[in-house]
């Protein structure tokens, strides 16, 4: 994407991992930039990067794994209730430990306000009286912290009630028509999870490589895909 490749597949690990620099946190001071290994950039209110291979300086050699788009495990439950001419069913699916590379955060946090951004990146970007922000500080000439990282992946677990039905079976006949049910469904009703992006549960990339179809290779990267959609429906199911 628009600094780079995120995920790599590397003996030992799950494939299509994500791939970059390990964050951990701002930098708080002028000591703090001090004290750390040699970083391009380095400066109060940027992001640190942890120099994994103890050079003492920051550079590619230093990425890593940093995170799985594969679940511990998923799951799924079918519920159904009736009484008298009344019926009920939901479905319930979840998928639980897997990661999600945020790419969105290349746009709304590091372009500094040239494209649309989050309300809070005014409220909650670093300065020196809140130096456990959210955000890094907004600085104009500030183009290290981008670099791909963990700073990008947020915990994509999720339960979601996927359907919802409701229906009353007519109990009369009605002429020819011999028995007849009513319901109302819902959707897509309601999500629980921590992602802060507008849908953890992302669609298979379409990307093609020399290779082919490398969709099983690119998992759990959000480019921007357009969220499932809460729909209502009512229905009238008859025999004749």
């Amino acid at each position: 994407t628009r600094y780079g490749n995120q995920i790599i597949n590397q003996r030992g690990h799950p494939i299509g991992s994500f791939y970059g620099l390990v964050a951990e946190g701002f930098f708080r001071d002028a000591a703090d930039v001090a004290a750390h290994a040699d970083q391009d950039g380095a400066a109060p209110g940027r992001i640190k990067f942890r120099d994994v291979d103890g050079d003492g300086q920051v550079t590619l050699a230093d990425r890593t794994i940093i995170g799985s788009p594969h679940p511990d495990f998923t799951a799924g439950l079918d519920v159904g209730y009736r009484w008298r001419n009344f019926d009920a069913s939901a479905t319930f699916f979840g998928t639980f430990g897997n990661e999600i590379f945020d790419v969105q955060k290349e746009f709304y946090v590091f372009r500094n306000f040239s494209t649309n951004v989050r309300r809070d990146l005014l409220t909650d970007s670093w300065t020196p009286q809140n130096p456990n922000a959210k955000y890094p500080r907004l600085d104009v000439n500030d183009n290290y912290s981008h670099a791909l990282s963990s700073y990008y992946i947020e915990d994509g677990s999720y339960i979601r009630l996927r359907n919802l039905q409701v229906g009353y079976n007519v109990p009369r006949s009605f002429g020819w028509i011999q028995s007849s049910r009513v319901y109302v469904q819902a959707e897509n009703l309601f999500t629980i999870t921590d992602y802060p992006g507008l849908d953890p549960s992302l669609p298979a990339a379409q990307i093609g490589g020399p290779a082919g179809d490398i969709r099983d290779q690119y998992r759990g990267i959000d480019r921007g895909a357009y969220p499932s959609n809460r729909t209502f429906s009512i229905g009238f199911v008859t025999n004749f």
